[in-house]
């Protein structure tokens, strides 16, 4: 009698096992998609990992809720530029042309800095300009521009949502040389000033005040050139709007100081003073302000 009561047992226990495994002669594709779901979340062990062809045959199983999301694709902000190759090598050789710079004239760097807020001082630099700084004067005038046409390029790719210029190199040196056009040409036409009319000491007082602040200004646009080239998508608006401010700082010092030198001669030639501010001053920035409207195509 013992002998029949544990051969039951036996058989009971080994049923239940065989049941809980499945049938493995059950056609599956004939049973309904309620079925099929009660197979796969009663019959599994939940703590299972699945692989390979079977699991994406589960898959297949799952209800549309619970099936696994898409991959999330990673977000490109198209406002700023991925830092091509030739603006890296940009960035190495301002690196040294700075340091050397800062090597062979550190005193000049520091007076260069104050005497954007003290004229007396600017006037002294003015003066030694032309006995042996002229060298460094246009080096570091080389660096404003090239800084100055990488910030733009920037500003015009965040401008136009990465529509124009996008990742072309070509369109660095093409800024750097709008910059530069820009400022000789402004140079130029301050220095004909000067000589067609009594004006030539305050011209040449007030171009080399611009030469004064542009220098300064390239040196500030340098690192926050580079951070806006090389940092993540929110430190790129930070240093978007530092450099903004930046050179917002400067262009109101600089209007200060245009102010300072020009306003013991506006009474005598008032005509020729606005004719100077509407030329020289404003235009450019309406024009550029116009091709930024168009997306940077217009005037191409």
């Amino acid at each position: 009698m013992g002998r029949i009561f544990v051969l039951v047992f036996l058989l009971t226990g080994v049923a239940q096992m065989l049941h809980a495994q499945g049938n493995p002669f059950e056609l599956r594709y004939l049973l309904t998609l309620e079925e099929r779901q009660e197979l796969v979340f009663n019959q599994r062990n939940p703590f299972e990992l699945i692989r390979g062809e079977e699991a994406d045959a589960i898959l297949g199983f799952f209800p549309e809720t619970v099936k696994p999301h898409a991959a999330l694709q990673p977000y490109d902000d198209l406002r700023y530029v991925d830092a091509p190759g030739l603006l890296f090598w940009i960035y190495l050789a301002l690196f040294v042309l700075a340091t050397l710079l800062f090597n062979l004239g550190r005193t000049q760097t520091g007076r260069w800095w104050r005497a954007t807020v003290n004229d007396q001082l600017t006037l002294g630099l003015q003066r030694e300009s032309t006995k042996g700084y002229g060298a460094a004067w246009s080096l570091w005038y080389v660096f404003f521009f090239a800084n100055a046409g990488i910030f733009l390029y920037q500003a015009v790719n965040g401008w136009t949502n990465g529509q124009f210029p996008g990742d072309n190199p070509i369109m660095l040196p093409v800024f750097t040389g709008a910059v530069a056009a820009y400022f000789l040409a402004k140079h130029l036409v301050l220095h004909l000033t000067g000589r067609i009319f009594p004006l030539n000491r305050p011209m040449a007082h007030y171009s080399f005040s611009i030469r004064l602040f542009n220098v300064v200004m390239g040196m500030g646009l340098f690192p926050l050139n580079i951070g806006m080239s090389y940092s993540g998508d929110t430190l790129r608006d930070v240093f978007f709007y530092l450099a903004v401010g930046w050179i917002c700082l400067h262009l109101l010092f600089r209007v200060l100081r245009a102010l300072q030198i020009g306003l013991p001669y506006l009474a005598s030639g008032p005509v020729h003073f606005f004719l100077y501010l509407c030329t020289v001053e404003l235009a450019p920035v309406l024009v550029l302000l116009k091709w930024l409207q168009t997306d940077g195509h217009a005037l191409l």
